[in-house]
């Protein structure tokens, strides 16, 4: 059985953006099987300055937990608006959280 993730995506804080890092955290929780983490800014693929970590599997109920930071300097970060990480397992469709930073 597939089990879709929960997504829960944080923007830099700004204290954070002050000293001039913006840190992006993705979390997904609870979800089978294994899947993979993209994010995009302003609806472009982002490559870098991601770190993603991945719990093992659960031994209670065998799903699986990660966590994705996406790292940047404050003023790349102020020059988007729009931050989205998705979590896609094999083929069903992502599950997609995002954020605007002119919202926040």
């Amino acid at each position: 059985a597939t089990l879709a993730p929960t997504v829960l995506i944080f923007p830099p804080s700004p204290a954070e953006l002050a000293t001039g890092t913006a840190t992006i955290v993705c979390v997904a929780n609870k979800y089978f099987p294994d899947g993979t983490v993209t994010w995009q800014v302003d609806g472009k693929p982002l490559t870098t300055g991601i770190e993603t970590s991945k719990t093992p599997q659960n031994s209670d109920d065998c799903t699986y937990n990660l966590s994705s930071t996406l790292t940047l300097k404050s003023d790349e970060y102020n020059s988007h608006d729009e931050y989205t990480c998705q979590v896609a397992q094999g083929s069903g469709s992502p599950v997609v959280q995002s954020f605007s930073r002119k919202n926040c």
